[in-house]
């Protein structure tokens, strides 16, 4: 028995627990391991309320206590290389991403209210012909039924030369009518 346990090594089974504990907790939510300054930055590099973002060194100033008698060039470096922080990458993605989420609801909003005031208008008796006619034609240009552009989906696949061929039997069949 003692030869067994001679070839085997003598192992011990550890716990992290410890080191799992004294690890802050970082959120699981985007932006959540920032601090106030880094949010602040992100915020005003993206704008706020339908404003435009400010410039990486305008928000840098604008979060961070900056002297004077800084170079621009040194401030230039401080404020891109915060941006290029994976955690602040992906916080001003965020960002970005919900804006023009926005920006796209408010756009379909504000083209349904101005449907709706048109509608009105082309059935309201009380407006002139002329304004409910130039209503419904603005209705329908809304809705394609006015395009002159003719869609054509020719799914086949076929050569130059079988193309040009069949261009020239309509040419001449036109030209001979």
């Amino acid at each position: 028995m003692t030869d067994k346990n001679k070839d085997k090594p003598n192992l011990k089974l550890v716990s992290d627990n410890d080191s799992r504990n004294n690890k802050s907790k970082k959120s699981n939510v985007i932006g959540g391991d920032l601090s106030e300054k880094m949010r602040g930055f992100c915020i005003d590099i993206v704008g706020k309320n339908g404003e435009k973002g400010m410039t990486l060194i305008e928000a840098y100033r604008n979060n961070y206590n900056v002297s004077k008698d800084i170079k621009p060039n040194t401030l230039r470096m401080l404020a891109s290389r915060l941006r290029a922080k994976d955690n602040i990458r992906i916080f001003v993605d965020h960002l970005l991403a919900n804006k023009m989420s926005l920006t796209r609801m408010n756009d379909v909003k504000r083209t349904d209210v101005i449907l709706n005031k048109i509608e009105k208008m082309a059935d309201d008796v009380n407006i002139t012909d002329a304004v409910r006619l130039k209503a419904l034609e603005m209705l329908g240009k809304n809705m394609g039924l006015f395009t002159d552009v003719l869609k054509v989906d020719d799914n086949r696949d076929r050569s130059s030369v079988e193309i040009e061929s069949e261009l020239l039997k309509r040419l001449n069949s036109i030209i001979s009518k």
